[in-house]
């Protein structure tokens, strides 16, 4: 593992990882403080408006399906709970850091719709809610933004490629950088202080087989990106997908239980979608 992580380090090398926001590191040190309170959790995420403007928009997405809208942060911290909410806030923070043109644009288009479908995902699994689906379908692809600001010209058809070859995409990378966008993404998401499962989940969501993998939450996890991630390619690539990336799709749907039509649901919702606009 050592030695992956070095040669993740080294195919980025002269590209900084993105440092969390200040908002985010006093919102974590808040939210584990002994004596936290909403109106101080708040407050910190006001401090900067950029930031509590898309969390607000996130939580009053179908991102959570809240009955009630929130209308301040204050409710949203009294409604879906201070941990959840720093999901929310992580994940908002990390939409800010890249660029918003060219291929950093479809990098994160293609990370939030794969983030709106784990969420819905997420209903149907066990012990993973909508939050943390959301933030996971966000974060996985966080490496590809990294070696894509390496070389945006060199990343590209590597990229493109992902979205039909979901397993052999990594030895592709490989044969280009020594290292790939899965080990990359564990990089930013042990900085950004992730949970373990969802750095293994990031580590491992190329595999081919969730069988495989020994913990429970993560081959769950992985399972709701390989889905994810077909439902999106599906949508954006039609009949020129490819059979890998059937072939990954079923391997999730193996191991979730997902009825057919359940994912039918979820594709049509993707499709009418338009928070990411």
């Amino acid at each position: 593992m050592h030695e992956k992580l070095r040669n993740a380090m080294h195919a980025i090398h002269g590209q900084s990882i993105p440092e969390l926001p200040d908002e985010v590191l006093l919102l974590e040190r808040e939210i584990k403080s002994k004596f936290s309170n909403t109106v101080s959790v708040a407050q910190i995420i006001e401090q900067n408006t950029t930031l509590s403007g898309e969390v607000m928009r996130i939580v009053n997405s179908p991102i959570l399906k809240l009955k009630v809208p929130c209308h301040s942060i204050r409710d949203a911290v009294n409604v879906i709970g201070l941990d959840n909410l720093y999901n929310l806030v992580v994940s908002a923070a990390l939409k800010n850091l890249f660029g918003t043109k060219g291929l950093f644009k479809d990098i994160m288009d293609h990370s939030v719709d794969v983030a709106f479908c784990m969420a819905d995902i997420s209903d149907w699994v066990q012990d993973v809610t909508r939050d943390q689906a959301y933030m996971l379908g966000l974060f996985h692809n966080a490496g590809a933004l990294m070696l894509a600001a390496k070389s945006e010209a060199q990343y590209e058809s590597l990229f493109r490629n992902s979205m039909s070859l979901p397993t052999s995409i990594l030895q592709k990378e490989e044969a280009v950088y020594q290292s790939n966008h899965a080990m990359v993404g564990v990089l930013i998401a042990k900085k950004w202080h992730l949970p373990v499962d969802m750095i293994n989940a990031i580590m491992l969501h190329h595999n081919d087989k969730c069988e495989r993998i020994q913990n429970d939450r993560v081959r769950a996890m992985v399972a709701m990106l390989k889905v994810a991630n077909a439902i999106v390619s599906e949508v954006s690539l039609g009949a020129y997908r490819g059979n890998e990336m059937r072939e990954y799709e079923l391997d999730g749907l193996k191991e979730l239980m997902i009825s057919a039509g359940v994912i039918k649901e979820i594709r049509t919702a993707l499709m009418t979608y338009t928070f990411k606009n």
